[in-house]
């Protein structure tokens, strides 16, 4: 079963498991280790965010800035990757993430933090690193908050992945928060919080709901009544024992 396929609900009743930015309950989030043990404990995959060095290296951050993961006051995108390498050394490439984990499944998350003032080098090197690893693009989705980026990813790559809008109930602008960014780019799944996918499955019947993140059994059992192909999750451990218990692995 390859990633089309999946999003358009062609499942055999099995519900993916996505390590939200690995397993960051046990390990720091978005990095090898993380990545590495979401996988050990029986995830599918796992989501991360890619974002450009000042010298245009993907590595794999969500915040721009190290202050909270890392306690260092740095801007990823003006810093260059030797010296990001030296003060965060844990920060990986999205190419060691791939070399390191392997043909799993990747929902990877284009972080474009300003709707228009975003660093699109972003996109351009994201298609760079994916054709030199054709053989994973099966396993792929490409996401994001920002809709105008995923209208670029789009141009470049809409024929080969499936493309999804995230959002949330608040703390985006209002007329983001039900999923409108999916008008301004071909997208083919939703990709909204948990706590609004019933919401959201209620208005849109006829799309692919892929909620996140989705961290208790009371959650992930609410998940299943809307027949969504995978979770994203920042307990996979809990989730798949969760779904093992429902029948759903």
């Amino acid at each position: 079963m390859n990633s089309w396929e999946l999003l358009k609900d062609k499942t055999d009743g099995k519900v993916y498991v996505l390590g939200h930015r690995g397993s960051p309950l046990r390990e720091r989030e978005n990095t090898l280790a993380s990545f590495k043990r979401a996988i050990e404990e029986g995830a599918d995959g796992v989501e991360l965010d890619v974002r450009p060095t000042l010298d245009n290296h993907l590595v794999v951050s969500h915040d721009n800035s190290l202050k909270r993961v890392y306690g260092i006051d740095k801007s990823i995108e003006d810093t260059s990757f030797e010296e990001l390498r030296q003060i965060a050394p844990e920060v990986p490439l999205l190419s060691e993430v791939f070399d390191t984990i392997g043909s799993v499944w990747y929902d990877i998350e284009v972080k474009a933090d300003k709707p228009l003032g975003y660093k699109k080098e972003v996109v351009s090197l994201l298609w760079e690193e994916l054709q030199k690893r054709e053989s994973f693009w099966p396993r792929i989705m490409i996401s994001s908050f920002n809709p105008f980026a995923m209208r670029r990813v789009a141009r470049l790559m809409k024929k080969h992945f499936p493309l999804g809008i995230i959002y949330e109930g608040e703390k985006i602008p209002t007329i983001c928060r039900k999923g409108q960014g999916r008008l301004i780019f071909p997208c083919s799944f939703l990709k909204p919080k948990w706590d609004i996918a019933k919401r959201e499955k209620e208005d849109k019947p006829r799309w692919t709901i892929c909620p996140w993140t989705v961290d208790t059994e009371e959650g992930i059992k609410s998940m299943l009544k809307l027949s969504v192909p995978l979770i994203i999750t920042n307990d996979p451990s809990l989730t798949i024992r969760t779904l093992q218990e429902e029948n759903r692995r």
